[in-house]
């Protein structure tokens, strides 16, 4: 008896580093897409866009975030990050506070920046 409930552990062992291996390289797939938000803008009357892009650099990553007005590119702004681990994986900013959480099975990027006193958190669709 003893010997099949050691067996039965070690599966359920196995399973779970399977899984967890699996949801990781999901987000590690899921980095290598653009993603964007966009929606009309009634101050500036242009239709705003925002992509997000991923470069990795060793165990950085190079984040751009680029805005554009009716497809003309206004600026630019960008921040390393590191991949953690934990909390099922996302990207978090060395510098600037920014986190950016991956929804791989929606294709889905949220990014949450918070500033004092205030947290935002943005849903942007990958391409």
């Amino acid at each position: 008896m003893k010997k099949s409930n050691f067996i039965s552990r070690f599966r359920s062992a196995i399973a779970t580093a399977l899984q967890y291996w699996y949801a990781h390289s999901l987000i590690f797939k899921a980095m290598e897409n653009i993603y964007i938000k966009e929606w009309q803008d009634e101050l500036m009357n242009c239709r705003l866009s925002i992509t997000i892009r991923i470069i990795p650099c060793g165990s950085i990553y190079y984040v751009a975030q680029s805005f554009y007005c009716d497809g003309s590119y206004l600026k630019d702004v960008s921040w390393l990050a590191t991949y953690s681990w934990h909390g099922g994986g996302c990207l978090v900013s060395i510098g600037p506070m920014h986190d950016l959480i991956f929804d791989p099975l929606q294709k889905l990027l949220y990014l949450e920046e918070w500033g004092v006193g205030e947290i935002t958190v943005d849903k942007y669709k990958q391409i």
